[in-house]
């Protein structure tokens, strides 16, 4: 009866380890406690990238060297994730996702800058990557910030992922973007040019037409460099000099 009672509280301790890698903290608290787990965030930064070229490549490998690749790229990009404090959505094909803000929140630029330097640091990988069959990795990314809703979605293998016009603006700037590049919406590029820590080189694309949103005004984002400690104390003092109950990114709803 022990051996059967140890093997039962493993099990369950893996479940439990499974559970924590797919969900936030809090909304598997909630799951818990069968509460439904949906909350709305003021501003938030979403990521989209896809690989370039990446039908084609599937019509000449096989599903397993595709998965294999994958794999191996995105194994890799996880661990940028994991060192810019992103949160990871989900893969769907070639496709990989990510949000500033969302779990966690933070001011909107703060959020943005840890999107935009996540990408930046994936479109680097991306340049020098190879998998272990020699072949070659050619990724878009896409930014975009605004309000969202986060939640989990049903019961059985259950997924925390991101709606509203934000998520669907953001998936426009990664189809509209061109090789590994990365392209952003004006709001994005407000808020980057908002960090407190970082200054972004960032240029005009000028307008793009976008799907139901008619001429958007858009930016390349092209790299990043971290201002001095002297300046952030300075812009940290400046800030902290607000309104001490801004809360959750109020500071931005005008955008």
């Amino acid at each position: 009866l022990s051996f059967m009672f140890m093997i039962i509280c493993i099990e369950n301790q893996i479940r439990h380890d499974l559970l924590r890698e797919m969900l936030p903290p809090k909304a598997l608290r909630k799951i818990k406690k069968g509460q439904t787990c949906v909350e709305k965030y003021n501003v938030a930064t979403v990521f989209f990238s896809d690989i370039v070229g990446y039908t084609a490549m599937s019509a000449e490998m096989s599903a397993i060297q595709v998965m294999k690749m994958l794999n191996e790229f995105y194994t890799e990009v996880d661990k940028i994730a994991t060192k810019h404090k992103v949160c990871k959505i989900q893969t769907i094909g070639d496709a990989y996702m990510v949000t500033g803000g969302v779990p966690d929140r933070c001011l909107g630029p703060e959020g943005a800058k840890k999107v935009a330097l996540f990408a930046i640091e994936t479109i680097e990988l991306a340049k020098d990557f190879r998998t272990s069959d020699g072949a070659k990795v050619i990724i878009r990314g896409g930014i975009n910030s605004g309000p969202l809703v986060a939640g989990v979605v049903g019961t059985k293998r259950p997924q925390y992922t991101v709606f509203g016009d934000t998520v669907n603006d953001a998936a426009r700037m990664e189809s509209t973007s061109e090789k590994m590049r990365i392209q952003c919406t004006d709001i994005t590029y407000r808020l980057l040019r908002d960090s407190a820590t970082h200054v972004f080189d960032i240029e005009s694309k000028g307008g793009v037409e976008v799907k139901g949103k008619g001429i958007m005004k858009t930016w390349f984002i092209n790299g990043a460099t971290e201002k001095s400690k002297k300046h952030q104390s300075t812009l940290i003092e400046i800030e902290g000099s607000t309104d001490d109950n801004c809360g959750d990114i109020h500071l931005y709803d005008d955008l």
